[in-house]
């Protein structure tokens, strides 16, 4: 099997969560250029978070691409209050502070990477500490 091949199936399983920590990954420069294509492949598509289509208790999650760097996180409903909430994607991955590295929300432009058949249920009552 060729190299090019074994790194894409390890794309795969990262982009799916099989076996692997999805958090920050560096691509090495030769995969850059085939990534997007492959995680079009496995049902991925580029859209902004006001795009993406989840209520609150629902949570998709996301990759943000910035060449050479993928981020993965979850696009979801930050609750905090009845009245009060946000619409965002945030980064797996925190600061010595505990805030999400990558915060990207609903009024951004930028796009994500994200399989919207891996939509799930959580429990939107629980603190921020949603994974």
């Amino acid at each position: 099997m060729n190299e090019h091949v074994e790194a894409l199936a390890a794309l795969s399983d990262l982009l799916l969560g099989r076996n692997v920590k999805r958090g920050r990954h560096e691509l090495p420069e030769d995969l850059v250029q085939s990534f997007e294509e492959h995680a079009v492949r496995l049902g991925f598509q580029r859209l902004t978070v006001a795009e993406i289509p989840v209520d609150v208790g629902t949570r998709v999650g996301a990759w943000c691409f910035r060449p050479p760097v993928l981020q993965f996180g979850m696009v979801f409903w930050e609750v905090f209050t009845v009245r009060s909430k946000r619409k965002l994607f945030a980064s797996e991955l925190r600061n010595e502070r505990g805030d999400w590295v990558v915060q990207i929300p609903a009024s951004s432009k930028e796009t994500l990477l994200v399989n919207l058949d891996l939509t799930e249920t959580y429990d939107a009552s629980r603190p921020v500490g949603i994974y």
